[in-house]
């Protein structure tokens, strides 16, 4: 029987830390998409476990994202406004 995206995804995720851009790469689908299935799958391994973000760091400043919510990448640097951010990871802990 084959697995939904979702399921894979979490089992990926259960695995080793990926950004949003591979996983979109890996299912060939918008960033979206996968935003999407992040939030229903943070809601259904809580709250044995959780989705785990690994904070983006700018590569200008060294400014690092504490406390990240969202699955979505940030679009720039709040302190310096550079646009070149080391993207997030996310796994499962």
């Amino acid at each position: 029987m084959e697995q939904t995206r979702r399921q894979e995804i979490r089992a990926l995720l259960a695995e080793r830390a990926w950004t949003l851009d591979e996983l979109a790469a890996r299912y060939l689908v918008h960033r979206r998409l996968i935003v999407n299935d992040l939030e229903h799958i943070a809601r259904s391994v809580a709250p044995r476990q959780r989705i785990e973000i690994i904070p983006p760091v700018c590569e200008e400043c060294g400014f690092r994202f504490k406390d990240r919510k969202r699955f979505s990448d940030p679009s720039r640097c709040p302190q310096c406004k550079n646009e070149h951010l080391r993207a997030q990871r996310l796994r499962i802990v």
